[in-house]
């Protein structure tokens, strides 16, 4: 067998194996293998299937760490008595606190008369139980009453199910034990029910793959309410597949179901690694983007081409590094839809971080671009998004990026707490804090979020705990009280600069709002002249090096598609990702070029035409890319809920939904989604607020025909 392993043997009890000592690997777990079978060929071949599962999980590949240590006899125990010889030569019961421990008991099980469950060994005489049989809660509580902080049994029996009325009396012998540790029994049989032989192998493998593609638990480890779920989950899979009737495994033990256990190492799991430190994460590119950008300038002739990521729109990179080397201030950055509002926060977040600029992989990054557009290190403390969050949401997000915590002084309504913690925080001795808030028109409610969030955080120095309307304008020689504050929002904007000041107009509330609440605002606009040569510098940057337009005149190409998408980065991105798969003759399709004049949903419309070269029906596609739209907080998960969504849209089942999600984010439509984490799971929407309002009400003037609907 994989993996480690210390070897017990039975006939001699002076024999301790090393991993029982103390002496496990750094954060290497124990598993302890109790295999009682009965000698025949039958019942081997299904114990070497359930021990393939059970090791692949906690053995053969854990997803993060060196796994666990596996302990067993070096053969079957026959009676009572090796089984008893077996625990103490192990020390199961003194395996210390910091090592999770799962110990995984199968065989042949019966409940008596007397309701008591025992475990049946080869020497065991049923009607003479209780001399030569042994009771499973015996087995069990060597490891509950273990010294570890984290213990799974797994007890795969017949009847197995019949020792939770027995570990409910035990638990009152355990009450420091489930106080201070996670302590979880799970059963593969009810009352009455035979275990077979290779049935909980099959759920577990089953399980196993499911939790490592679409659960996307972003944990390492975890819940037993998520590990039941999933075996729940396997269960209804091999039934319906199979046309069986299997039970799942149950838990015995209630406490502590939402708590992640060590015992439970999250096959999903995967360490990304990430550009910037945890605080500016948010709005920062991820590893993945920076990586294609890495590769695809690395080819360049010359270090400042305005294709790289970094480069390009010198003036609006200028004036933000600038404003955030000054003193405490407010500036809002806005424009229409698409115009490269969050690109320039990203930027600007990216560059300051420490762990971007010191790193060996990105540091031609900060080299080549101008200098006057670098802001300088640390100059973005945190950055967030608003995107679907609300004033409470928005505030404890800034809070516990900075190192705040909510003051009970604060009262019983959690907001002013939060509002209270911060205020403390501030006011305390330091340096400047530079605050990055994005999407604020995408929040659930933006004019709260500027009342409840932005404007006590930005007016804490003149605040002292009383609540403002807006921020007082600062004397130029005042002296601050504490943290000073800059702070950069973001924010849509529908019409261009000089309409800026036509408050009556309803679709700048939001802009009017910021002015008055910050009269001495900065406002820096993303869609002003030159817009369309930065698109055209964009497309050009994503096509160049493409096998498919060697020897071809990009910068025509690139100011085709410019002059056709307007002012949208989005558009821009989305055109030139179809010009990289579909290749020059695109600029010869009057079809196309008639969708690339209708922005996002012409371009949407041509991919989903496509869509069945990479194995997608185009309803069920677009059901799915809709479904991410009706998404609330940061997105929508997998598992259960991604296919259920896209079934109600379809009015029908999606049979296959789970590789068809798969084929959804590996072919060309993965461009129109992003990805988040919330509650410790992967969720996808879409990639832009403007593209979520066309799926929310799509077909859009009829946009949901395909090639044969030409004119």
């Amino acid at each position: 067998m994989n993996g480690q392993r210390s070897e017990i043997g039975l006939a001699q009890p002076t024999h301790v194996p090393e991993a029982a000592e103390g002496r496990y690997a750094p954060g290497a777990g124990a598993l302890f293998l109790l295999l009682l079978e009965d000698g025949t060929d039958e019942m081997r071949a299904a114990i070497d299937e359930q021990l393939d599962a059970v090791t692949a999980w906690w053995v053969k590949d854990p997803p993060d760490g060196p796994g666990f240590t596996q302990v067993e006899p070096d053969y079957p125990p026959a009676s009572r008595h090796d089984v008893e010889h077996f625990l103490a030569a192990s020390r199961i019961r003194e395996v210390e606190a910091h090592v999770p421990l799962v110990l995984y008991l199968t065989g042949h099980g019966i409940t008596s008369a007397a309701t008591m469950h025992y475990a049946v060994l080869r020497e065991t005489t049923p009607e003479r139980l209780l001399a030569t049989g042994l009771r499973t809660t015996e087995i069990i509580a060597a490891a509950l009453d273990s010294l570890s902080r984290d213990v799974l049994v797994i007890v795969n029996m017949c009847e197995s199910s019949d020792v939770g009325s027995e570990l409910q009396a035990m638990e009152r012998d355990l009450t420091d034990r489930t106080d201070s540790a996670t302590l979880h029994v799970l059963a593969t049989a009810g009352p009455r029910k035979k275990v077979l032989g290779g049935t909980f192998a099959a759920i577990l493998r089953e399980a196993y793959e499911l939790l490592r593609s679409s659960e996307e638990i972003t944990r390492p480890f975890l819940t037993m309410g998520e590990f039941s779920g999933a075996l729940r989950k396997a269960t209804r899979a091999i039934n319906a597949r199979e046309g069986r009737e299997l039970e799942g495994p149950r838990a015995l033990l209630s406490g502590k179901h939402d708590v992640p256990t060590a015992t439970l190492p999250n096959p999903g799991y995967r360490m990304v690694a990430a550009a910037v430190e945890p605080g500016r994460q948010e709005l920062a590119p991820t590893l993945e983007h920076l990586d294609y950008w890495l590769e695809k300038a690395s080819g360049r002739p010359s270090a400042t081409d305005a294709g790289w990521y970094f480069s390009g729109r010198r003036p609006l990179n200028a004036n933000l590094a600038s404003f955030l080397r000054g003193p405490a201030a407010v500036m809002v950055v806005t424009g229409i839809a698409a115009s490269g509002k969050s690109a320039i926060l990203g930027r600007a977040v990216t560059l300051s971080d420490e762990s971007f600029r010191r790193s060996n992989r990105f540091e031609a990054a900060v080299l080549h671009c101008p200098p006057q557009t670098v802001p300088d290190e640390g100059s973005v403390t945190v950055a967030v998004t608003a995107h679907n969050r609300d004033p409470l949401d928005l505030l404890r997000a800034l809070a516990m990026k900075l190192g705040a915590t909510a003051d009970p002084s604060g009262g019983t309504d959690a907001l002013r707490r939060w509002q209270a913690g911060l205020r403390l925080f501030l006011q305390t001795p330091g340096p400047m804090v530079t605050v990055v808030v994005d999407a604020l028109d995408e929040a659930n409610d933006p004019v709260g979020c500027v009342r409840n969030v932005l404007v006590p955080l930005a007016g804490h120095q003149t605040a002292q705990g009383t609540r403002l309307d807006r921020v007082p304008a600062q004397p130029t020689q005042a002296t601050p009280k504490g943290r000073g504050v800059r702070l950069v929002i973001a924010v849509r904007s529908s019409s261009p600069a000089d309409d800026i000041n036509r408050a009556e107009d309803s679709e700048h509330e939001l802009l009017s709002e910021l002015r008055t609440s910050f009269p001495q605002v900065t406002i820096l606009r993303t869609d002003l002249e030159g817009m369309r040569e930065d698109i055209a510098g964009y497309v050009r940057a994503l096509l160049e090096g493409e096998d498919t337009w060697r020897g071809h005149d990009l910068g025509e190409v690139s100011h085709v598609v410019a002059a056709a998408v307007g002012r949208s980065f989005l558009d821009a991105r989305v055109a030139a990702e179809q010009l990289r798969t579909g290749g020059p003759t695109l600029l010869g399709d009057a079809w196309w070029l008639d969708r690339l004049n209708t922005g996002t949903v012409g371009l949407l419309a041509a991919d989903l035409d496509r869509v069945a070269e990479d194995g997608l029906g185009g309803e069920e596609a677009l059901a799915l890319l809709r479904a991410t739209a009706f998404g609330l907080g940061r997105g929508i998960p997998w598992g259960e809920v991604w296919p259920a969504m896209a079934a109600v849209l379809l009015d029908r089942p999606l049979e296959g939904a789970d590789e068809k999600i798969r084929t959804l984010l590996g072919g060309r439509l993965a461009g129109y989604l992003t990805y988040d984490s919330e509650d410790d799971r992967r969720v996808y929407r879409p990639a832009h607020d403007r593209l979520a309002a066309v799926l929310r009400r799509w077909p859009v003037n009829g946009a949901a025909g395909g090639r044969g609907e030409r004119k």
